[in-house]
């Protein structure tokens, strides 16, 4: 297929766009942010400039690549700038997602678009799954819930897919949670702090694409929840960290999410732990357990962080 790609530049598109080219698909990349215009390396496209907020932009993207598939990644992820600024948050995450629907209807092109487990409110006992009600607590989850809602009513064929931790990315591309403590160890830390009050699912971004390659091969169309196996504090997944790289000598100190008010003030759910019911039902769930992931992730792209003692 000839895919247009979104947001190509973030840590979900280092792992999406080398697993669509080596499944053999031709990918036209674009994001906002150039600054790296080959950021795969010899292995990958060029990347292309596309801003989803400008209407006419995605338009004329539309008609210049005319895609078999558009895979829609472009989103401010920050649940502090969305909450900061409201009108950002709802330009980038629901209306930027509007004007890709329109041109992928307009086309006749389907539609594949990445949400997150912040659509839910985290008050459920055990794990969500894709028949639960959204109820989001912050304009980031209300902003990505919204253009979930725009794509489903819009696009008439469309992936509409659930991510929940994300991991991968390797020390470029990787600025969410297993980078801050990873950062935390290579700085010297001593002591490293996580919080034991907020639950969820790690995704590993390499298995998130090899079991989307799988989900869009199918034709299988609707929505999806597309997590690892499993589920754990923040705490337990720093304690995974320290266990994997030997780091024995480091404490891991227990905190409640009270500790990172200042840095990380918006509202999140106490719970995010998803369960992938619809891919298990179809028999089409390729995703690892996290710890499994985890081990492999810090083994490829912090090897020179493991200690020779590790367990992996």
């Amino acid at each position: 297929m000839l895919i247009l790609v979104t947001g190509a530049a973030g840590m979900l598109g280092s792992a999406l766009i080398p697993a669509f080219v080596r499944a053999g698909h031709q990918v036209v990349a674009t994001d906002i942010d150039l600054r790296d215009a080959h950021p795969w390396g010899a292995f990958g496209p060029a990347l292309g400039h596309l801003d989803v907020r400008d209407r006419a932009e995605v338009a004329a993207a539309f008609q210049t690549v005319d895609p078999d598939l558009v895979l829609h990644l472009a989103a401010e992820t920050s649940l502090e700038v969305c909450d900061a600024d409201p009108d950002h948050g709802y330009l980038t995450n629901t209306i930027g997602t509007k004007y890709v629907a329109l041109a992928a209807r307009a086309h006749g092109c389907p539609m594949t678009y990445i949400s997150t487990a912040g659509v839910f409110d985290g008050t459920k006992t055990g794990a969500y799954t894709e028949f639960d009600r959204p109820n989001p607590l912050n304009v980031y989850g209300d902003s990505k819930h919204e253009g979930e809602i725009l794509v489903e009513r819009l696009v008439p064929q469309h992936y509409v897919i659930r991510a929940g931790w994300m991991v991968g990315g390797g020390a470029k591309k990787d600025h969410k949670f297993v980078s801050r403590i990873v950062d935390q160890i290579r700085g010297g830390a001593t002591q490293v702090f996580a919080v034991t009050d907020k639950l969820g699912t790690p995704t590993y971004a390499p298995d998130f694409s090899r079991c989307l390659l799988g989900l869009i091969g199918s034709g299988m169309t609707g929505l999806y929840h597309m997590a690892c196996g499993g589920e754990g504090s923040r705490y337990d997944v720093a304690a995974e960290i320290l266990r994997i790289l030997g780091r024995h000598d480091i404490e891991l100190v227990p905190v409640t999410s009270e500790h990172f008010a200042d840095e990380f003030p918006s509202v999140r759910p106490p719970s995010e732990i998803m369960r992938n019911m619809v891919l298990d039902l179809q028999g089409m769930n390729t995703m690892r357990p996290w710890r499994q992931a985890l081990a492999e992730y810090l083994h490829t792209e912090f090897a020179d962080l493991v200690r020779v003692s590790a367990v992996a």
